[in-house]
């Protein structure tokens, strides 16, 4: 048991005085803060376990689900964990990607070609035109949402990272044809939004 002039106890300094008051709740502050950043990282986490989880059901598990997965799941983890405009993009990417995520299983459904066979030869041009157009319209609204953020060229590239690992979950597997279609969908429509949005602005 520590002896009760312990300099390591808690609320004593190095030398043995005691801290002032104000440096033990600037400590608590410190402590509360990064274990809310943590917490919001792993929470982050939780969502690309269960996007995952989506991405394993509706399509053909690949080299490139995995390369997605590792991707979306450290860029949330380290955007989330750092906050503000960063983890503000991030969550909005991350919804982003959705469209692009469930768009390829829509069209293989429809074309009855269940998992898109044989699409990491030779991707189908129906499921190309899915994964470019759904990147598009959310890359659009991504652009254009940056543009209200406090910060939004931070907003913009946070959400733009987190989308296209989310998108490329479901496109990815399609091979390179539907994974240059969220990343090509993505920034044309991302600057699209932004020209719009601005121009908006100034008008």
């Amino acid at each position: 048991m520590a002896r009760s002039d312990d300099p390591a106890r808690p609320g004593r300094a190095s030398d043995g005085s005691a801290r002032p008051a104000s440096e033990r709740a600037l400590r608590r502050v410190r402590r509360a803060y990064e274990g809310a950043h943590v917490a919001a990282a792993g929470r982050a986490l939780v969502i690309v376990a269960a996007m995952l989880a989506l991405a394993v059901t509706l399509h053909r598990v690949t080299v490139g689900t995995h390369l997605a997965a590792i991707v979306l799941a450290s860029s949330m983890a380290a955007l989330v964990w750092r906050g503000g405009a960063w983890r503000r993009g991030a969550m909005a990417g991350v919804l982003a990607g959705l469209p692009p995520l469930i768009a390829p299983a829509i069209v293989w459904a429809l074309t009855m070609e269940p998992h898109c066979a044989g699409c990491n030869a030779a991707p189908t041009l129906p499921c190309m035109l899915a994964c470019f157009g759904t990147s598009s319209l959310v890359g659009i609204w991504v652009g254009y949402r940056a543009i209200s953020d406090a910060t939004p060229r931070v907003y913009a590239l946070a959400a733009i990272t987190t989308a296209a690992a989310a998108g490329l979950l479901g496109c990815g597997t399609t091979g390179l044809g539907g994974a240059m279609g969220v990343v090509v969908g993505l920034v044309a429509g991302g600057l699209t939004g932004w020209v719009v949005a601005r121009r908006a602005a100034t008008a």
